[in-house]
């Protein structure tokens, strides 16, 4: 079989086979998906991937489930991260001929019942899951045995294979900043929520443990949920209740928390960071606009869509069914804006 071969039966120019088989220009789905179909079908596709002439995944031509949740990805303040991976990860799907099938979870056990339904009914050659890191779903999930892939959750019964970052580490970065800018009382700006914000505030304790300071509950200021103006009520609730400042620094677990924060601090008159220093974690906002800048942990978001399908690609062409689960983190970065101030 040759390229005009596979030009002629899928009725297109030769110079259009090339491109899809090298993945050079953007062609429609259609017809990406009909001439990667007969170069599969012809052995065609087997051969150049052999000889290393093509830079396809090894799901291109398939079908993914991606499992989400409802309320990342619809609820409007908690959406920006969620959707700009969504959208990373569609991107990179599309670049690798590889088909999306979305399914929207609610934290309830319907959820389970109605993705156990849409696994027998339908096949699927891979599972992606962003966020939704429930035990229960992730067990039903790997009952199936498909390749299956946790971006940006924690797996606590380690059913699954999970790629994220370096979460507890990451906000022991930021307290370690803080520390060497010569603060000593660091609040902490948290909501009850996901595994990964618990091992922030884990990564916030061990910095303080490692520095040989004490925890004051005083200094954790609890919000209701992740949004910028739940933070601000809940900084603003806290405020109210001291005459003076009782830290010097505040670690947000969010970089939106952090926002919502300054503006509550700003509110009450008191300046960032020449009265109290404010940094934030994720680092996936254009911050560049807001005064003051923001110090933050950067976490590599757009890493994780091609970290998430070469661990796909690896159960999907091992020989045989490993005994254990891989779980990688990905290393964070500090930014140096203007949040912060030196105290010493």
């Amino acid at each position: 079989m040759t390229l005009k071969e596979i030009a002629q039966r899928a009725n297109v120019s030769v110079s259009t086979v090339s491109r899809v088989l090298n993945g050079t220009a953007k062609i429609s789905q259609p017809v990406k998906t009909k001439i990667l179909a007969i170069a599969r079908e012809t052995g065609y596709l087997d051969k150049i991937q052999q000889a290393g002439g093509l830079n396809q995944s090894a799901f291109s031509g398939k079908q993914i489930l991606l499992v989400t949740p409802r309320d990342a990805v619809l609820n409007q303040s908690g959406s920006i991260i969620s959707y700009t991976l969504v959208e990373s990860l569609k991107s990179l799907c599309d670049e690798q001929n590889i088909q999306l099938v979305s399914f929207l979870t609610q934290n309830d056990q319907s959820s389970v019942q109605k993705l156990e339904q849409a696994l027998t009914q339908q096949t699927f050659d891979g599972i992606i899951v962003v966020w939704a890191d429930e035990s229960d779903l992730l067990e039903k999930i790997s009952q199936f045995q498909i390749p299956t892939v946790l971006i940006n959750g924690e797996d606590r019964s380690m059913n699954v294979d999970s790629v994220g970052f370096s979460n507890r580490y990451g906000a022991m970065m930021a307290v370690d900043y803080l520390l060497n800018k010569g603060h000593q009382q660091i609040g902490l700006l948290s909501y009850k929520g996901r595994q990964t914000i618990y091992l922030r505030e884990s990564g916030y304790r061990d910095g303080l443990y490692n520095a040989g300071q004490l925890l004051n509950p005083d200094f954790h200021i609890q919000c209701d949920n992740y949004s910028d103006l739940a933070a601000e009520q809940a900084v603003e609730n806290w405020l109210n209740t001291h005459k003076t400042l009782p830290v010097t620094a505040l670690f947000c677990v969010t970089d939106g928390l952090a926002l919502g924060a300054i503006s509550a601090l700003q509110k009450h008159g008191i300046n960032v960071p020449q009265d109290i220093s404010v940094i934030g974690m994720d680092g996936i906002f254009s911050l560049d606009l807001i005064e003051p800048k923001l110090t933050t942990v950067k976490l590599p978001f757009d890493a994780l869509p091609s970290e998430a399908l070469r661990i796909l690609e690896v159960q999907r062409t091992q020989s045989k069914t490993r005994s254990y689960h891989l779980h990688v983190e990905l290393s964070c970065e500090l930014l140096e804006r203007d949040s912060v101030n030196n105290i010493e």
